[in-house]
């Protein structure tokens, strides 16, 4: 599977540097010097970068990461940086009718300065920054400058003019919001240029996007459509060719004004493969290129890598309330998996080998979707590549989380370019599911009180609820709808609070009673949603994590650095409550750390059992977190260092196609198939002793159908149970088909 990911990547890794007649890129990524006000340097650096990672490489500051120095980092995002860099530009590259200064990421607000001239001032960390240059531009010794204010300052100052008054101050600003702390991340705001900068320079026209979607798709043939955005200087007429596996495959003229236009033209596929989740068959892939021409003349070309699927989110009445859950091709998926968080915190550091590693072990754990959490930032290609080709659907939040925001006009036409460009870039991804308006951020306005913590009016009420609705109910839907069209959009998650009882019958719920609200793990078992799209429990990182960030520091629950590197107020408390509900624990911290993973890992189980054995009524279950953005303790199941926890290991068994569970009350058995066939096997059940020794046998024959959730009676096991001291037993559950073992499971009773 690496090597094939590896012949994938350089797929993607060819098309970004394939030839394109007419279009010239100068990359700006070298001799760039960094400068700031508060220390004396004059720092030669490399972009893309953020002011913490060239601090750092330089050795002027410490890892941010280890030890307990956070607090001594924090006045970076405080102080005035300048990146600069001179550059020159070739004969060729000036003749081009237009030449572009491109940015694809500024964190965050920027004053940018070409040759004296200002050019714009950045002011969000998600855009694409763009202008025409070709005026400004020399031959030689072109100065290129960034001036980054104090973020801090102005982030508040913006956020103090802001009335009414915002729940959190990062509202105000177009900044991942992980950045400013959160329960498991420190308040590391990165400054800088994170995404590279280069010139682009053409005449006539070129393509600015390429992407295709999948409208419909059956065996037989697939209905897809092709959207470009089309530059050009003059307009005229032009001619798109389309390309599959390097062979012409349609071709479309059209005619194009001045200007920016999005065209859009459909094109069908006969007996396409399709594209799958994980274990729900392959994740074919298909080559096309997308030839922009003049008469005969090429202009420019993009390659598209793309997958046929369709999906649906499914919400229909019932007798019970709303259904919720996916249909993949036509076919309803039970949805498993976790929420994701950027994997790390100073952004620059992500690489793809780390992304892949992680996701892979995603993978063999049989996940099929990720929920892309709305408080971080919006993924690299790199992600989504992979995500391609190991079938891990991705749930796709916008980047918004845990606050109500700005709904003035600029802010609002900000927020728009951005959701453009996103979906844009990502449309092409088969992985992609859906679109979601961001985190938390219904719910807060109906639950968390922030009417009267606030002081809003009436009227700033009413004006607070209109901006959300124009952004999360009007603006985002319509970009989604118009410039993709085949994926579903949904306008928060959760779409209710987990105290109120709808939550647990219509939309997606993220459950934390169990956490926040310090009930024992079994009341899982009663608070099913249609979707669980988060709930969990804390744990630590392994043991080998902790000895890292201590550097030599004496390690126990009350160690200043294990309390630097956890970061929910009642966190150590909540890990010790439970392990003494659940565990006996120990006085010795490297065991008690691994009864904290065992713990958490009891917890999950509970929850994952009950939401998979009341399907179809619950269709999902997404865990929060998969991962960390550093060395931290958190709910993840895979810690910063790439260890997995107690629960990670035991997900290869809840996660499996088939599970196998026993009914804690009648002592029935659940049978709870995700294969897309049928069953004919037969289900043994034994009771032994803690030595092994079989008590009890009994075998029950199984016939199900494909992707069904059926319970067995199994005679006298009931009578049996009952009359068993829990603390001395315990119950293995065998599905075989013929002589192969298709599932297995061994239930304990006792804490």
């Amino acid at each position: 599977m690496k090597r094939y990911f590896l012949f994938l990547l350089g797929l993607f890794l060819l098309s970004a540097c394939s030839s394109r007649q007419n279009v010239l890129e100068q990359p700006l990524s070298q001799n760039w010097t960094l400068t700031g006000d508060t220390l004396d340097i004059n720092l030669p650096v490399t972009v893309p970068s953020v002011v913490q990672q060239n601090l750092y490489d330089a050795g002027l500051i410490p890892h941010p990461y280890l030890g307990t120095v956070e607090n001594d980092l924090l006045w970076i995002s405080n102080a005035h940086w300048t990146y600069l860099t001179h550059f020159n530009v070739s004969k060729e590259l000036l003749e081009k009718e237009r030449v572009e200064l491109v940015f694809e990421g500024i964190d965050t607000y920027a004053s940018v300065t070409l040759n004296g001239k200002k050019l714009f001032d950045a002011d969000n960390q998600f855009r694409t920054w763009k202008l025409d240059v070709k005026p400004l531009l020399k031959p030689a010794d072109n100065l290129l400058s960034l001036e980054f204010p104090r973020y801090d300052s102005l982030q508040r100052a913006l956020y103090e003019a802001h009335q009414p008054r915002l729940p959190e101050k990062y509202a105000v600003s177009r900044k991942a919001p992980y950045q400013h702390g959160w329960d498991w991340a420190p308040k590391y705001k990165n400054v800088g240029i994170w995404k590279p900068v280069k010139l682009i320079a053409w005449s006539t026209a070129r393509l600015e996007n390429a992407y295709i979607v999948t409208n419909e798709a059956t065996k037989e043939q697939a209905k897809l459509t092709l959207h470009l955005d089309v530059e050009s200087t003059n307009g005229g007429d032009l001619t798109v060719e389309l390309l599959k596996d390097g062979k012409p495959y349609h071709s479309f003229p059209f005619q194009t004004a001045q200007g920016n236009q999005h065209k859009i033209f459909s094109f069908t596929l006969d007996n396409p493969e399709l594209w799958w989740p994980n274990e729900m068959g392959e994740q074919s892939l298909y080559d096309f290129e997308v030839v922009l021409k003049s008469y005969d003349k090429v202009l420019d070309s993009q390659k598209i890598i793309t997958g046929i699927k369709t999906v649906q989110l499914v919400q229909e009445p019932d007798e019970k309330g709303f259904s919720f859950y996916f249909k993949v091709n036509g076919i309803p998926m039970y949805a498993k998996g976790a929420n994701y968080v950027p994997e790390e915190m100073i952004e620059t550091w992500i690489n793809p080998d780390n992304t892949y590693n992680l996701l892979k072990m995603a993978q063999d754990a049989h996940f099929n979707m990720l929920r892309v959490w709305g408080g971080g930032i919006y993924p690299s290609e790199d992600f989504f590549n992979i995500c391609d080709s190991l079938g891990i659907l991705v749930w796709e939040d916008f980047m918004y989380a845990g606050t109500m925001y700005p709904y003035d006009e600029a802010f609002l036409e900000n927020a728009k370019i951005e959701a453009l460009e996103q979906v844009k870039r990502l449309a092409s991804h088969p992985s992609l599911a859906l679109w979601c308006g961001g985190n938390e951020i219904s719910e807060g306005y109906y639950n968390w009180g922030w009417q009267k913590s606030l002081g809003w009016s009436e009227e700033d009420d009413q004006a607070i609820k209109a901006g959300y609705d124009r952004l999360f109910e009007t603006i985002l839907p319509m970009v989604v709808d118009t410039y993709d069209g085949t994926r579903p959009y949904w306008p928060s998650s959760p779409s209710k609070g987990w105290g109120r009882p709808e939550s647990l019958t219509q939309g997606d719920v993220h459950y934390w009673g169990v956490w926040w609200g310090e009930q024992p793990y079994e009341v899982y078992r009663e608070k099913v949603g249609r979707f669980n799209s988060e709930y969990g429990y804390q744990s630590y990182p392994d043991y080998s994590t902790l000895e890292k960030i201590a550097q030599g520091e004496s390690l126990s629950k009350d160690a200043e650095v294990i309390a630097a590197h956890q970061k929910h107020a009642r966190g150590t408390q909540l890990i010790d409550d439970f392990i003494h509900r659940y565990c006996s624990p120990s006085e010795d911290f490297k065991e008690y750390v691994y009864q904290s993973q065992l713990s958490q890992a009891i917890g999950m189980e509970i929850a994952i059992e009950a939401h998979r054995t009341a399907k179809p009524y619950n269709m999902g279950t997404l865990y929060w977190q998969l991962n960390d953005a550093w060395p931290v303790t958190s709910w993840s199941s895979i810690d910063y260092y790439g260890n997995p926890k107690v629960f990670h290991e035991w997900l290869k068994t809840l996660y499996a196609p088939v599970l196998l569970s026993l009914d804690r009350k009648d002592h029935q058995v659940f049978v709870t198939s995700d294969l897309l066939r049928n069953i004919d096997g037969t289900l043994t059940v034994t009771v032994y002793d803690l030595e092994d020794h079989p008590l009890f046998e009994q075998k029950v024959k199984v016939e199900m159908s494909a992707n069904e959730n059926r319970k067995y009676y199994v005679e006298g096991l009931h009578e049996f149970l009952l009359k068993a001291d829990p603390k001395s037993i315990f119950v293995k559950l065998e599905l075989t088909e013929g002589v192969n073992l298709t599932a297995e499971r061994k239930v304990l009773f006792a804490k």
